[in-house]
C-alpha cells in the first residue's frame, strides 16, 4: 500500500513553522518530506531542531523523507564538483545530522559532476549516518533511470550494507520531460525505488503541478506502482507557492487524489 506524503517544498517560500505542520495535518496527511534549504529549515539551528521535532509528535507527522540541500547562499551544493566538493560535504554532513534528529529515515540526493568524485564524497556521507540515501532522476536530463541504476548497482556494491540502504527516487515529473511515457520507468527501476516524487506537467518542463493538471496517464501511472508490488512513500512534491492562500486548495485536490485512486491517508 502507497503511503502518501507531503512534500515541504510546497513551503519553500517561507521558514518552516508549526503552522505547516498544522495544515499538512488538518488534510489528513500524516507523512511529509522535508525540504534542507538554508531560507526554509536553517539546518545548523539547534533550537529549530528542537521545534521541528516538537511539531513533529504534536501532530503526529512522520518525516519519513527529506531532500538534502541543493545550495547555500554562496554554492551551489555538489559531491562531484572539484571546487565545492569538500564544503559540499560539509553542508550534508550538518543537514543530515540535522534530519536524522528529526527522525528522517530516507534522505533524497542528485548525483552531479565528475562521478568518481561524487561517489568518493557520498561514501564519506554514507559511513557518517546510518540512514538510507535516495538517488534521484534529474529535471535537467543530466541523470536519466538508466544512469540512476547504474549508480545503484555502483554504490550498493562498494558500500556496507548497500543492498537495504541505497536506492532510487523517481521523480515522475522528471520521468515525463526526458523519458516519455514516464510510467516505464517504473517497470524499470521496479524494486529498486525507495521514494518516489509525484507531480504533473506539460511534458516539457518542471512545473511541479498537481496531479491531473499537465499531460500525464495518472491511471496507468499508479496502475504500474501497484504492478511492481510499490509500497513506500507517495510523495506529493508541489511548486513552491507564494500565495500561501492557495495551499489550502492543493491539499484539498490531493486529498481527492487519494480517495479517487484509493490511496489510503492513514
Amino acid at each position: 500500500m502507497m503511503k502518501p506524503s507531503i512534500s515541504f517544498q510546497l513551503f519553500l517560500k517561507k521558514p518552516i513553522n508549526e503552522n505547516m505542520f498544522e495544515l499538512i495535518r488538518s488534510y489528513g496527511f500524516s507523512r511529509c518530506e522535508l525540504w534542507a534549504m538554508g531560507d526554509h529549515i536553517d539546518y545548523k539551528n539547534q533550537d529549530l531542531k528542537k521545534k521541528i521535532k516538537t511539531w513533529i509528535e504534536k501532530y503526529n507527522i512522520s518525516p519519513d523523507t527529506a531532500h538534502l540541500p541543493l545550495y547555500t547562499k554562496e554554492f551551489p551544493i555538489s559531491l562531484g564538483n572539484k571546487e565545492y566538493s569538500q564544503k559540499s560535504l560539509d553542508e550534508l554532513l550538518y543537514a543530515t545530522d540535522f534530519l536524522h534528529n528529526v527522525n528522517v529515515k530516507t534522505f533524497i540526493i542528485h548525483i552531479d559532476g565528475d562521478l568518481d568524485l561524487f561517489f568518493e564524497n557520498l561514501s564519506k556521507l554514507y559511513k557518517n549516518s546510518d540512514g538510507i540515501f535516495a538517488f534521484e532522476n534529474t529535471p535537467n536530463g543530466s541523470n536519466l533511470v538508466k544512469d540512476v541504476i547504474d549508480a545503484i548497482i555502483k554504490i550498493r556494491r562498494a558500500l556496507k550494507n548497500g543492498e537495504s540502504r541505497i536506492g532510487a527516487c523517481l521523480d515522475i515529473g522528471h520521468a515525463n520531460i526526458w523519458e516519455k511515457p514516464p510510467e516505464e520507468s517504473i517497470k524499470k527501476l521496479k524494486e529498486m525505488i525507495i521514494a518516489t516524487h509525484i507531480s504533473d506537467n506539460d511534458g516539457k518542463s518542471d512545473q511541479h503541478l498537481p496531479p491531473g493538471d499537465g499531460t500525464m496517464d495518472w491511471t496507468k501511472i499508479i496502475e504500474n506502482f501497484r504492478e511492481i508490488g510499490y509500497s513506500q512513500n507517495f510523495t506529493f512534491e508541489i511548486a513552491p507557492l507564494f500565495d500561501f492562500e492557495e495551499i489550502p486548495k492543493v491539499l484539498e485536490r490531493l486529498k481527492k487524489f487519494c480517495e479517487q485512486n484509493n490511496i489510503q491517508l492513514e
